[in-house]
């Protein structure tokens, strides 16, 4: 549950045509595979966990 928010200095570029979304989704997808590096438990793939 460690949870945190972005700040004002994490946005996509003034370019018109950068999507916002693709921005986002990368920031997650970053988030994500950093937090599954992390688990170092044993059966950490498992779908129950």
């Amino acid at each position: 549950n460690d949870v945190k928010f972005w700040g004002n200095d994490i946005s996509p570029g003034n370019s018109p045509d950068l999507n916002v979304a693709e921005c986002i989704g990368s920031i997650v997808k970053d988030e994500v595979e950093t937090k599954m590096l992390l688990e170092t438990e044993y059966n950490r793939y498992h779908e129950d966990t």
